[in-house]
């Protein structure tokens, strides 16, 4: 009777040691592809298709946007050029990533002064470039993986200041930025009535104001033209990772420690 009783605590024991030993390890992978996953997504390189697709379609923008007469330019070609051999400030009239496919429209007189009404100077520039980056984003292989293309608009944080708190002053920016990238979106809209991905806008548009949250800098200063822009960002696709959903969502041990997983 104490032999049995010793057995089936030694195999309870070696049960718990199994156990723990699987935890452990099922841990260690859970914090190492977190971490591994978090890198990819911040990189925005959690898939190589997705990299690929991005770099060709801005490539396409930017070679169309030239024969527009636009001076289109990739985010990484400026970051390479030395100081002097960058264009002249405010002679880029947009600036796209092509990692991110985010473009960034400087300052071109798209708004009046203090008013969210686009200009005809204005219209004239999104008239040209708007198609040729809803085309470059919806038309090619990259639209698989958008999930929105978020219009945001942006202030300096020159505009109502002394009149007001400063809790007013980035209210009132914030409802003038937020009216800005609603307009440009309707103007988005117009010009995409006879585009085959109309019918998709009322999904991936959104908009947003981000007040003046986000200043561009120049030598340490704000530079206040090119803080007041519209940029154009694109929000992608979550990537499914089988293995570590089987962890997150299937693992199940066993009495004697080993680890079976459930089909997703």
């Amino acid at each position: 009777m104490g032999a049995k009783v010793r057995r089936k605590k030694e195999e309870f024991q070696e049960n718990i040691f199994w156990v723990t030993i699987s935890d452990l390890f099922i841990g260690m992978f859970m914090i190492f592809a977190t971490l591994f996953f978090a890198f990819c997504a911040n990189t925005g390189q959690g898939s190589v298709d997705i990299v690929q697709a991005t770099e060709q379609a801005v490539q396409q923008m930017v070679e169309k946007s030239k024969q527009q007469d636009i001076n289109a330019v990739e985010k990484s070609e400026l970051e390479e050029m030395t100081p002097e051999e960058r264009p002249v400030k405010n002679t880029i009239d947009v600036e796209i990533d092509p990692f991110t496919g985010m473009a960034k429209i400087s300052d071109l007189e798209l708004f009046k002064l203090n008013s969210s009404e686009l200009t005809p100077k204005g219209k004239e520039f999104l008239q040209k470039f708007l198609p040729i980056y809803l085309d470059g984003v919806l038309s090619t292989e990259l639209k698989q993986y958008v999930s929105y293309i978020i219009i945001q608009g942006h202030t300096d944080s020159h505009l109502f200041r002394g009149n007001h708190t400063p809790q007013e002053q980035y209210m009132l920016n914030m409802n003038l930025s937020m009216n800005r990238a609603y307009n440009v979106a309707v103007y988005a809209f117009n010009l995409s009535k006879n585009k085959p991905y109309y019918k998709d806008l009322t999904h991936i548009i959104r908009v947003e104001g981000a007040s003046f949250s986000k200043p561009i800098m120049y030598k340490g200063k704000e530079d206040y033209n090119r803080s007041r822009r519209v940029e154009l960002r694109l929000v992608l696709k979550e990537q499914k990772f089988d293995i570590l959903q089987q962890f997150l969502k299937g693992s199940k041990t066993t009495p004697r420690g080993e680890s079976s997983y459930e089909k997703l």
